[in-house]
């Protein structure tokens, strides 16, 4: 195919000129009046025919970048129901754990406690029977 311009040399290049479609040569496509078109490379072809999320049409069009969501680490997506059951039961074991230490801890409190008294109210017993004693003589 010919340039349309010049008509000599072979037209390699494709430009818009004067509102028209024109094939020119290497030369003629210097031209600053020419606005070049170029073919999309494969990437570009492949990106248009992808499906495209409402945000990245709004965010090209509004002229922000768009930045694709964050992928959350598998560890976190993988969390079955019987894994939360069985965090469940050991948050309720230790529980039962702690009230049971504490249960036993405060009855230990208490039996000192008992003794205290119980060695107490002896000891006043004696002090009582010995002072009885001092004014029977």
């Amino acid at each position: 195919m010919k340039c349309e311009e010049c008509e000599e040399n072979e037209a390699e290049f494709e430009v818009i000129a004067e509102g028209q479609y024109k094939g020119v040569c290497r030369i003629c496509g210097k031209n600053p009046e020419f606005v070049p078109i170029e073919k999309p490379s494969q990437n570009q072809v492949d990106e248009s025919k992808r499906m495209w999320r409402v945000k990245e049409i709004l965010s090209r069009s509004a002229g922000i970048p768009y930045n694709s969501p964050v992928a959350l680490p598998n560890t976190l997506r993988t969390v079955s129901l019987e894994d939360l059951r069985r965090v469940d039961r050991d948050r309720k074991s230790a529980y039962q754990l702690r009230h049971e230490s504490r249960m036993q801890r405060e009855d230990e409190a208490s039996a000192k406690s008992r003794e205290r008294g119980a060695e107490r109210i002896v000891e006043e017993s004696k002090n009582i029977k010995d002072e009885i004693e001092l004014i029977d003589e």
